[in-house]
């Protein structure tokens, strides 16, 4: 993983979390896993780590999608573990979700400007066992500007990435 995209990922991230981690140093990588990364970051919201990848395959094609991350966090201070969210370069339609699917299981994830996060917390841990278990995952949303947009992510290296995460920020 490039670290423009890690750091294109920070500055999403300190805009969704009103700009605290705007101040912050650059992310510790914790290691590379296969088509997965995993970095801990502690700032003035405290220690967090996240394991995150980005799309094999964007579509469509002939749009810009700016930088698009699946990621996994865990929020030692808010005492969250597990959180998948996808965040992306452009802003969804508003009130609209969007779905990942492994295999023929699905999810249903809420959206909010850039980012979609599971809509029932009781769901995570059902979909993080797919991702472990699965090869890949497909996320389909919606821009604002109407656009239908579909991610094929790689979940080579996930329970690597996870576990990693999970011994780190636990």
């Amino acid at each position: 993983m490039r670290l423009s995209h890690i750091l294109s990922t920070m500055a999403i991230l300190s805009i969704v979390h009103g700009g605290a981690w705007a101040q912050t140093s650059e992310p510790e990588s914790l290691g590379s896993f296969k088509d997965w990364s995993a970095f801990k970051l502690n700032d003035a919201n405290g220690l967090v780590c996240f394991a995150l990848a980005s799309p094999e395959e964007m579509l469509p094609k002939n749009v810009s999608h700016g930088e698009v991350f699946f990621l996994v966090s865990n929020w030692v201070t808010r005492n969250v573990e597990g959180e998948p969210s996808l965040v992306t370069g452009y802003s969804f339609k508003e009130k609209s979700d969007v779905t990942v699917e492994i295999g023929s299981s699905k999810w249903q994830m809420f959206t909010d400007a850039q980012r979609a996060w599971v809509r029932d917390r009781d769901d995570e841990a059902a979909l993080l066992d797919a991702m472990r278990a699965g090869s890949a995952m497909r996320v389909k949303g919606t821009s604002a500007r109407g656009t239908a947009t579909e991610y094929r992510i790689s979940l080579s290296g996930i329970s690597a990435a996870l576990d990693r995460i999970n011994s780190d920020c636990n």
